[in-house]
């Protein structure tokens, strides 16, 4: 297996299952190839199914004409080739557990958890099975990141704070001399500081005005970008990592305005989405603390109430936050209660995102976006400290936060 058996099993122990049940039918399920160690060339055109009990030695299911498949994992083998064989032998497979997890989401309430189809679930519970989802215990081998990756994700968290601050000074430069410069220039600025920083993103960064901001998935293409000018909020929401293998990236978001002083109404909105933000990183730090168990959807409802209490509630239109690994949105729990109920458990060694935003169609859109480092030890961390209070004035003397 690609992970050691007593690390397997303790993930089960932690929960409430017996065992933990890992299927695939060609593909299917790419948690059960990582788990088992599959190449993504691996010819598998047969169900298979290996289990991982609590305590005692795996168990694995195979098709006779591909054996082969499954030869590498330290199990107790069952074969099959008729569908009347498959039968018997999952049974007999199953049979000291009455409870198992499986890759499965109760209502597709996480679909991101969810890989097994209903027909496969309908059939482990005709034998007297009950499913439980897997999705807390995946994530200890999904989203729990290495002391070498956190240490990493640190130092990226600082380079794209600054990337962004330089991305700033660009756009103030350039106002400040009447010199047009349009929201793909700073997008490409930004590409080219991540090239000369050593690091990759999977796509280019927001950089978005006004009206263009109120779409929080907006981004300028070299044939559809609007030019900065004067009195303008301008957000910027970058996401990178490091080109080392195993890098974990960063995600931030800050905003600028283009004038000398903010306007009173736009600060005033800005301020309830910080508050926003520090409920929901106040709550993760006290949890932590208290050794006490946090779901993602009890963080995206601490923000979420700020922002409605504001009576804003409508223009906060997506999750507070997701996990993040090596991709920018991992596998881990997300920090939302709206999209979804994520009653997946924050675990220690993860991180993931908290950004709050609001969105008025047709005239503005702000967010924070900070990255949140939960420690091998409990500790609450935020790489890209200090944390945007105040939207920047671009144009004033002293800008910079």
């Amino acid at each position: 297996m690609n992970y050691d058996l007593s690390i397997l099993q303790d993930a089960v122990k932690n929960s409430t299952a017996d065992a933990w049940v890992l299927y695939d039918f060609r593909g299917s399920n790419d948690l059960a190839w990582t788990i088992v160690n599959l190449s993504a060339d691996a010819h598998c055109t047969r169900r298979w199914v290996v289990v991982i009990p609590s305590q005692g030695r795996p168990r694995k299911l195979v098709h006779k004409l591909e054996r082969h498949v499954l030869a590498h994992v330290k199990a107790d083998e069952h074969v099959y080739a008729t569908h009347e064989e498959y039968d018997a032998a999952l049974r007999e497979l199953l049979a000291p557990y009455h409870r198992v997890a499986m890759e499965y989401s109760p209502m597709n309430a996480i679909p991101v958890a969810s890989k097994v189809d209903a027909g496969t679930i309908e059939h482990i519970r005709s034998l007297g099975k009950e499913v439980v989802s897997s999705a807390n215990i995946a994530q200890w081998f999904t989203s729990v990141l290495s002391p070498t990756q956190i240490a990493g994700a640190e130092v990226s968290g600082g380079r794209l704070r600054d990337i962004i601050t330089d991305a700033f000074e660009l756009i103030r430069e350039r106002v400040l001399i009447n010199e047009t410069i349009r929201e793909y220039d700073v997008q490409q600025s930004i590409m080219d500081a991540l090239e000369d920083a050593g690091m990759v993103t999977d796509a280019p960064p927001i950089v978005a005005i006004g009206e263009n901001a109120a779409n929080p998935h907006y981004a300028p293409t070299v044939t559809h970008s609007s030019v900065i000018g004067r009195d303008m909020v301008v957000v910027i929401d970058a996401w990178a990592k490091s080109k080392a293998a195993g890098a974990v990236y960063a995600d931030l978001t800050w905003v600028g305005y283009t004038g000398a002083q903010v306007p009173a109404d736009v600060a005033r909105t800005f301020d309830v989405i910080v508050r926003a933000r520090n409920a929901a990183l106040q709550l993760v730090q006290e949890r932590f603390a208290a050794n006490e168990p946090i779901a993602g959807y009890e963080v995206d409802r601490a923000a979420r109430s700020v922002v409605e209490a504001a009576g804003l509630g409508a223009n906060f239109i997506h999750r507070t936050g997701h996990s993040i690994t090596t991709e920018t949105h991992g596998a881990g729990a997300n920090m939302d209660d709206f999209e979804t109920h994520d009653t997946r458990h924050l675990l220690k060694g993860t991180s993931f995102s908290i950004e709050p935003g609001v969105y008025f169609e047709g005239s503005l859109g702000v967010r924070t976006e900070i990255d949140v480092i939960i420690h091998p030890d409990g500790t609450v961390g935020v790489p890209s400290s200090p944390l945007q209070q105040r939207i920047l004035p671009l144009l004033a003397d002293e800008w910079r936060q």
